[in-house]
């Protein structure tokens, strides 16, 4: 494959997700993705190839069977490595604030929810599902990523969202080691979140407590003590 064609190739598996079931065409792939409409033919032909894409009788394109085996490979993974060591420390942490408790990771340029412990305490709290993807550069849970990615992800990122006071913002989470937002990625919820690194210090994860913005915002002092410190319990257990 010519050089720059596998980010190509990637891009366009990236846009054919983020379509409707029906899967769009290759000329409006082409467009979402910036690339000659020849380009775009010639590697989803290559694609099509090895089963990441299938191409209908009306021209659309939608994902192939071979990226369903690949995910359910990658799930299997993620839990094994993941969301295991992680899922009694969550428990815990959401018994001892009583709001749901998330754990991220990075996704490209979105953050993924790996796993969630929702709260039983109240009626009105927040619910995530299952490997939901969201924007890095808003909401604790995205911040927390986003602040400690490589600096060249984060260079990424910031040409991509264009937001002038990105950079401002995650040098304060990374300086703090917690990142705190109110009503910033979904109306009404706020969380503080936590990182969790390697041995190396990169980052593999992100832990967070949300809520109501009201709730969250009376406690931030005790939430952001409770998710560290369940952060660097998680971190420990995959260090071991």
């Amino acid at each position: 494959m010519p050089s720059g064609a596998l980010e190509r190739a990637v891009d366009l598996l990236h846009h054919i997700g983020r379509r409707p079931a029906a899967g769009p065409t290759v000329a409006e792939l082409a467009i979402d993705t910036g690339m000659p409409t020849s380009t775009a033919y010639r590697l989803l032909a290559e694609l099509e190839q090895h089963d990441l894409v299938s191409r209908g009788p009306d021209s659309t394109v939608a994902l192939g069977t071979r990226l369903v085996a690949l995910g359910r490979t990658a799930e299997a993974g993620l839990r094994e490595r993941l969301v295991a060591p992680a899922a009694g420390v969550m428990q815990e942490l959401c018994e001892q604030v009583a709001e749901t408790v998330i754990l991220t990771a990075p996704c490209g340029l979105e953050a993924i929810v790996l796993h969630v412990v929702e709260t039983e305490r109240h009626s009105v709290r927040l619910s995530y599902t299952l490997f939901r993807r969201g924007p890095m550069d808003r909401g604790a849970s995205g911040k927390i990523l986003a602040a400690f990615l490589d600096p060249a992800e984060r260079g990424r990122l910031a040409d991509a969202v264009g937001s002038p006071g990105l950079e401002a913002d995650l040098a304060a989470v990374r300086r703090d080691g917690i990142a705190v937002t109110m009503s910033e990625l979904d109306d009404g919820a706020g969380a503080v979140a936590a990182p969790i690194l390697d041995r190396r210090g990169r980052l593999v994860a992100g832990l967070s407590v949300a809520g109501p913005a009201e709730r969250i915002s009376a406690r931030v002092p005790e939430l952001r003590a409770a998710v560290t410190a369940a952060a660097a319990r998680v971190q420990r257990s995959y260090e071991n």
